[in-house]
C-alpha cells in the first residue's frame, strides 16, 4: 500500500471507507457505461487483496441496483474485512462460483478485480 494511504490507518477505520467509496465507484461507473437493461449479468472475478475488496463491494453495490451478480473468489483471506464482504454477498443469495468454467461465456459482463497494483516504498 502506497505510504500515503497506509498513514491514513491513524484516522481510524479508513481503509474500510476506501474500499466501500472505490467499489461504489466502480459499481456506479458500470452502471452508467452498461445500462441494466443490456448487461444484467455480471461476473466478478475478485482477488485476495485490496482490489478484491473493491470488487467484492462492487458485486454488492451492483445487486442493489438490479444486476444479476455472480463472483469467483478463489482465494479468500481471514481478514474480517473480506469475511463480512462474503457474508454480505452470501446475505443478497449471490451465486459464489467454484470455477469459471462456461462463465465467461454467459456474462455480459466481467469486474476483474483480481490483481491490483502496489508500490513499496
Amino acid at each position: 500500500m502506497p505510504s500515503a494511504l497506509a498513514s491514513l490507518g491513524r484516522f481510524g477505520r479508513c481503509f474500510e471507507k476506501l474500499m466501500e467509496l472505490a467499489g461504489l465507484s466502480v459499481a456506479e461507473a458500470i452502471g452508467e457505461v452498461y445500462p441494466l437493461d443490456r448487461y444484467p449479468r455480471v461476473l466478478v472475478c475478485a482477488g485476495p487483496g485490496n482490489n478484491g475488496g473493491d470488487g467484492l463491494v462492487a458485486a454488492r453495490h451492483l445487486i442493489h441496483f438490479g444486476y444479476h451478480v455472480r463472483w469467483y473468489y478463489p482465494k479468500p483471506t481471514d481478514k474480517p474485512i473480506y469475511k463480512l464482504l462474503q457474508r454480505q454477498l452470501k446475505n443478497l443469495r449471490a451465486p459464489q462460483l467454484d470455477s469459471l468454467d462456461g462463465e465467461l461465456e454467459t456474462a455480459d459482463l466481467v469486474v476483474d478485480a483480481i490483481f491490483g497494483w502496489y508500490t513499496h516504498t
